[in-house]
Formats: C-alpha cells, structure tokens, sequence
C-alpha cells in the first residue's frame, strides 16, 4: 500500500511538473471563477494567475462535454505596465497564447490604473473612461474601481491591486461579451 502511495504521488508530481503549475507562483491567492454572458449563453471559467519569470500566465479551465479544456493567456511586463487594450479572443482547448506588449487578458495595465486614480479617468481600449462613485466598490472584501465609458456606456469594475488589477467585471460591454468574477 505505500508502494502505491509513492507512486502516485510521484506521478502527480511528476503530471504538475510537466504542467508548469508546480514551478509557477500564484500571483493570486485564490482560484477565480470568471463567468461569462454572451447572446443568452453562460461560461464559467476557472482561472489562476501565474507568475512564469518576468509574465504572469492566466491558466483557465472549463468542463465542457464532459470533459475538462484548459489553455492559457500568457502576458509580457511590457503589456502589463503599459498595455493598451483588453485581448477578446475566446479561449480555445488546448491554446496557449502569449499576447503582444500592448494586450492584456482581463487585467488594466499599471499606467492605466495610476492614471485613473491620479486623473479620475483613463484611455484603454481607444476608449475614454471616468470613475464614478459606487457605494458597492467593493467585492469579497476587494477594493472595486468603478469606469464607465464616455461614449456607449460600458461599465468596468477594477480591482484595485496595482501589482495585479483584474477588471472584476464588465457590463454593457459594446461586444456583448460580459463577465463579472467569483472567488471559487
């Protein structure tokens, strides 16, 4: 019996290894469940942040079919100090990606969010956006930065975590594609 014992525990040593989730920190503590609303339909994502050397990498997985997909969204320093906009791209099974230095995957840039909390406002996404006062700014504890945008009214909730802000939600998105996000 502990022969087993061993052995599986070091096939799933070895299974993480391989994976890069055994050598890769946390960047968040928590697991996150992104839940998605496009045309009627809903996703939950569950999501992890990474950190790989200098990127942080978004690892996200979904039971779809009965059966379990998974692929990440790998971003550069560059993109995650100056990046200038949200990538939309729909997660696929079996993709990794690694955006450009201007794209981001559900996180605001650091200049971005210093200049919203400097000016009251930011340009992200070629889009103007203000800060607004929100009596619900904040979620599971986490401080929220509420954006709406000038023109068609999106509307960003950001977690206000210069080292990582995770846009907690978006609504009225002019692409339809919505999220609002749970700590799993």
């Amino acid at each position: 019996m502990r022969m087993k014992k061993r052995y599986l525990l070091g096939f799933l040593t070895a299974c993480l290894w391989c994976t890069g989730m055994l050598s890769a920190q946390t960047a968040v503590s928590d697991t996150l469940k992104f839940v998605f609303k496009l045309h009627g339909q809903t996703r939950r994502y569950q999501v992890v942040f990474c950190q790989q050397g200098e990127n942080i990498q978004m690892n996200w997985g979904i039971e779809r079919n009965l059966r379990w997909q998974s692929g990440s969204y790998t971003m550069t320093p560059e993109a995650l100090k100056n990046g200038k906009q949200l990538c939309f791209l729909q997660p696929e099974d079996g993709n990794h990606l690694t955006l450009s230095s201007l794209e981001t995957a559900y996180v605001l840039p650091q200049n971005a969010l210093q200049q919203l909390k400097e000016k009251g406002s930011m340009e992200f996404n070629r889009t103007m956006y203000d800060r607004v006062a929100d009596e619900s700014e904040k979620n599971t504890g986490r401080p929220l930065l509420h954006v709406v945008d000038r023109h068609e009214g999106g509307e960003m909730w950001i977690w206000d975590n210069p080292s990582l802000p995770v846009v907690w939600r978006m609504k009225n998105n002019p692409l339809e594609i919505n999220w609002q996000v749970e700590v799993k």
